[in-house]
């Protein structure tokens, strides 16, 4: 099945460019990590640290004053155990798959929330000071 609607052909063409190669891939499941996933996670960047953002700074007083190492210690542990902004976090790139990428995650369903789980993750403790700023911006 090949998903040709208008909708999915603006979903793709709005994503950027990442130095993956999805044709190295062993699995169906790193193929879409690196044709879908990463793709998709770079193109709503801005939407996956804001939202992580006003969670840091509506639910760990003081974040900004902790050494770095205890800023990422304390923001991966949030980002595994706060099950709601992991759900809004799991929302805001779902919301950005064709209906074909939705049914293939969801054939997939534990392994691909593991590995979207890790890649957010990553994606935001890496950019732990651009987190930072907008964390101080909020509390303004």
């Amino acid at each position: 099945m090949t998903d040709a609607t208008p909708r999915a052909e603006a979903l793709v063409a709005l994503r950027p460019s990442v130095d993956a190669h999805p044709e190295q891939a062993a699995t169906p499941e790193e193929h879409f990590l690196y044709a879908t996933l990463r793709p998709v996670l770079k193109l709503q960047n801005e939407a996956l640290l804001r939202l992580s953002a006003a969670s840091v700074a509506a639910r760990i007083p003081g974040f900004s004053a902790f050494d770095p190492a205890d800023q990422e210690r304390r923001l991966r542990q949030m980002l595994a155990q706060d099950r709601r902004l992991k759900h809004l976090l799991y929302g805001v790139v779902l919301g950005t798959l064709t209906a074909e990428e939705l049914h293939f995650f969801l054939d997939h369903e534990g392994e691909m929330r593991r590995r979207l789980g890790a890649l957010v993750a990553e994606r935001v403790a890496s950019q732990r000071s651009r987190l930072l700023a907008y964390v101080e911006a909020e509390s303004d």
